[in-house]
Protein backbone atom coordinates (compact mmCIF):
# COMPACT_ATOMS: atom_id res chain seq x y z
CA UNK A 1 0.00 0.00 0.00
CA UNK A 2 1.34 3.14 -0.92
CA UNK A 3 0.71 6.34 1.04
CA UNK A 4 1.81 9.82 0.59
CA UNK A 5 3.08 11.80 3.15
CA UNK A 6 0.06 14.43 3.50
CA UNK A 7 -2.07 11.14 4.27
CA UNK A 8 0.31 9.72 6.85
CA UNK A 9 0.41 13.48 8.70
CA UNK A 10 -3.14 13.17 8.79
CA UNK A 11 -3.75 9.50 9.82
CA UNK A 12 -1.45 10.30 12.98
CA UNK A 13 -3.27 13.57 13.36
CA UNK A 14 -6.41 11.76 13.87
CA UNK A 15 -4.97 8.78 16.06
CA UNK A 16 -3.63 11.49 18.40
CA UNK A 17 -6.90 13.51 18.51
CA UNK A 18 -8.58 10.54 19.27
CA UNK A 19 -6.24 9.41 22.11
CA UNK A 20 -6.54 12.87 22.88
CA UNK A 21 -10.36 13.01 23.72
CA UNK A 22 -9.80 9.74 25.27
CA UNK A 23 -7.38 10.80 27.99
CA UNK A 24 -9.75 13.32 28.52
CA UNK A 25 -12.69 11.13 29.20
CA UNK A 26 -10.92 8.90 31.18
CA UNK A 27 -8.97 11.63 33.32
CA UNK A 28 -12.86 13.42 33.83
CA UNK A 29 -14.20 9.98 35.07
CA UNK A 30 -11.39 9.51 37.38
CA UNK A 31 -11.05 12.80 38.77
CA UNK A 32 -14.30 13.59 39.32
CA UNK A 33 -15.01 11.93 42.07
CA UNK A 34 -12.74 14.07 43.97
CA UNK A 35 -12.21 14.66 47.08
CA UNK A 36 -13.85 11.22 47.82
CA UNK A 37 -12.92 7.52 46.37
CA UNK A 38 -15.14 7.24 44.06
CA UNK A 39 -14.37 6.68 40.40
CA UNK A 40 -16.89 7.74 37.59
CA UNK A 41 -15.99 4.66 35.14
CA UNK A 42 -18.94 2.59 35.69
CA UNK A 43 -21.29 5.27 34.78
CA UNK A 44 -23.04 5.30 31.38
CA UNK A 45 -22.19 8.85 30.58
CA UNK A 46 -18.28 8.00 30.79
CA UNK A 47 -18.45 4.14 29.81
CA UNK A 48 -19.69 4.13 26.65
CA UNK A 49 -17.51 7.04 24.84
CA UNK A 50 -14.85 5.56 26.78
CA UNK A 51 -15.54 2.33 24.97
CA UNK A 52 -16.23 3.75 21.70
CA UNK A 53 -12.97 5.70 21.45
CA UNK A 54 -10.86 2.87 23.66
CA UNK A 55 -11.59 0.70 20.48
CA UNK A 56 -11.74 3.54 17.74
CA UNK A 57 -7.90 4.06 19.02
CA UNK A 58 -6.70 0.68 19.28
CA UNK A 59 -7.98 -0.17 15.72
CA UNK A 60 -5.87 3.40 14.63
CA UNK A 61 -2.94 1.74 16.59
CA UNK A 62 -3.12 -1.23 15.13
CA UNK A 63 -3.73 0.14 11.79
CA UNK A 64 -0.40 2.42 12.16
CA UNK A 65 1.78 -1.17 13.20
CA UNK A 66 0.56 -2.42 10.03
CA UNK A 67 1.12 0.19 7.99
CA UNK A 68 4.77 1.00 9.63
CA UNK A 69 5.71 -3.02 8.99
CA UNK A 70 4.74 -2.46 5.51
CA UNK A 71 6.75 0.47 5.04
CA UNK A 72 9.63 -1.11 6.16
CA UNK A 73 9.66 -4.06 4.03
CA UNK A 74 9.23 -1.79 0.85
Amino acid sequence: MNTSNKQSTRFLFTTRVVGVIFVAIYLTAYLGGLPGTTVLHSEPIFRIPLAVFGETLLVFIFTAFGLAISRRKE
